[in-house]
């Protein structure tokens, strides 16, 4: 194959109104917007952001990406600026505001503009405000999309994900931690390759299902390259696998941060109750 530029593109959808897609988005637009905006509930957002998925981002062994975060153009102009304020700040972020639209259009565009000229190839994974990708997500996603695109077998939209992660509940204190393989794409860790004219996205396919609509490619690890959290705010309604392995709270307050970059101590502070106080004797996962 003649030379390519696969340029790694994130969208992260931020408390955005889209028209489907969601839980809540068949609420008329005054009461999703109540419902999306309420002080207390976005303010929790931005903590999981700041303290969660932005650090993890900021910690990628590879910063050659970008990462648009797409809002509503209805936004209180005081969210609105710390979003800019933290743009400001980091040379891969891209805040982007829009009208409240259907998410996959509202997605597409937002890929769009995080494009840069000279791309023939984008890589654009997917990202929720609350979860985390391992420090090596970007290189290795690279890699392995490079590689597929040079051996000609992303002539077509195709998608590449990673299977081995962590759950980590943040209200049930005795065993936060637990390590689960994917049997299929899971949304996070998940990106599609497509030419830069972006005929479709990683949103367009339940990513459950991505394996029956476009060629999938999966590794298996041997490291855990996502953390995604449960909190009972979720949209889709998460809950801890079946078959899952409990996690010793030391060895997942040392994922935190060899894996994911996030400092222990401020990152289990989101939790209501802190490790081990949470149920009576002595906590499932306190020692390793």
């Amino acid at each position: 194959m003649t030379a390519f530029h696969n340029q790694i593109i994130g969208v992260m959808r931020f408390s955005y109104p889209a028209k489907e897609g969601f839980a809540v988005s068949g609420l008329e637009q005054d009461a999703l917007e109540a419902h999306l905006y309420d002080a207390a509930r976005i303010a929790q957002r931005f903590r999981y952001l700041e303290t969660i998925t932005l650090p993890s981002l900021a910690a990628q062994t590879d910063l050659g990406f970008r990462l648009v975060i797409l809002s509503g153009s209805s936004l209180p102009m005081p969210h609105r600026k710390r979003l800019r304020a933290l743009e400001e700040a980091t040379p891969w972020l891209k805040v982007v505001f829009l009208d409240r639209m259907g998410a996959l259009g509202a997605a597409k565009r937002a890929f769009r503009r995080g494009l840069e000229e000279g791309a023939t190839h984008v890589t654009g994974f997917r990202i929720d405000d609350d979860d985390a990708v391992a420090l090596d997500y970007i290189a290795r996603t690279r890699a392995v999309a490079d590689r597929l695109i040079a051996a000609g077998l992303a002539t077509q939209p195709t998608a590449l994900a990673f299977s081995q992660g962590i759950y980590w509940d943040l209200h049930d204190p005795a065993q936060p931690f637990y390590s689960f393989r994917e049997a299929q794409p899971l949304g996070l860790a998940c990106a599609m390759i497509t030419t830069a004219d972006l005929p479709t996205c990683i949103y367009r396919y339940n990513h459950r299902r991505l394996g029956c609509y476009v060629p999938t490619y999966m590794e298996p690890g041997p490291d855990p390259m996502f953390l995604r959290t449960l909190h009972g705010h979720n949209d889709s309604g998460r809950t801890i696998p079946r078959h899952a392995v409990e996690l010793a709270t030391r060895k997942g307050r040392r994922l935190l941060a060899e894996r994911f970059g996030l400092d222990p101590d401020v990152a289990l502070a989101l939790m209501p109750e802190a490790p081990g106080s949470g149920r009576a004797g002595k906590a499932k996962g306190a020692l390793s």
